[in-house]
């Protein structure tokens, strides 16, 4: 049975994979870095900590994480507040399933204030009884720990939760999790692998509780 469904927040509540584009490109650019989109791609469901880390030893630059995350996070707060949107029918799929009495979570790899600026923005919070955010794990996706550890805090089994994922990375984490998967081709997301997922969309219009609950079930 169906008790939870777990979300990722880049790429699948808000349409936010351009503004971290974006805000990597114009942090690394104030080192003298100019990075172009495809090296980018690898990194989408990861930790900006992580993304920085690697090119910060790529590039060799003079200058350590700790001095450039928060030059990062400020950019990126910036645009998260000026201009994400929502995903189109992300919301509309929050509110049926909270309507059908499914627990949500939230399970993503950005940082507590951003989620915390998505949550505020859209007046999620109350729809969600846990989120978990990648700052809190020691491993990260594809690690199947915060997916784990989201389904342990809304006190379920894996397999009675499903996760909604929109990166190759969220896609490995859920099944190494033993969660059932939906892989979304979110708008920006196209090019990853999610040939692993359980069911693939291109619109979160196509799935509600019903086929959720089949997911569960085992019917697809």
């Amino acid at each position: 049975m169906l008790r939870a469904v777990i979300l990722d927040m880049d790429g699948v509540i808000v349409d936010s994979e351009p503004l971290h584009v974006r805000a990597e490109r114009q942090t690394l650019a104030s080192y003298g870095v100019e990075l172009v989109e495809q090296e980018l791609q690898s990194y989408m469901g990861r930790t900006s900590a992580m993304l920085l880390s690697d090119f910060i030893e790529k590039y060799r630059l003079d200058a350590t994480l700790e001095e450039i995350y928060p030059k990062h996070k400020a950019n990126l707060l910036r645009l998260y507040r000026d201009e994400v949107q929502p995903i189109t029918g992300a919301l509309e799929l929050i509110s049926d399933l909270t309507r059908a009495k499914v627990d949500l979570a939230l399970a993503s790899s950005s940082d507590k204030d951003l989620i915390s600026s998505v949550l505020e923005k859209f007046n999620l919070s109350s729809f969600f009884k846990v989120v978990v955010s990648g700052e809190e794990m020691e491993q990260t996706k594809p690690h199947p720990g915060i997916f784990l550890e989201a389904a342990r805090r809304l006190g379920y089994d894996p397999e009675e939760c499903v996760v909604i994922e929109d990166s190759n990375a969220g896609v490995r984490a859920a099944k190494s999790a033993g969660i059932p998967c939906v892989g979304f081709r979110s708008p920006h997301s196209k090019n990853q692998d999610l040939s692993e997922a359980d069911l693939i969309i291109d619109d979160l219009r196509a799935v509600d509780t019903e086929r959720l609950t089949m997911l569960v079930d085992g019917a697809f």
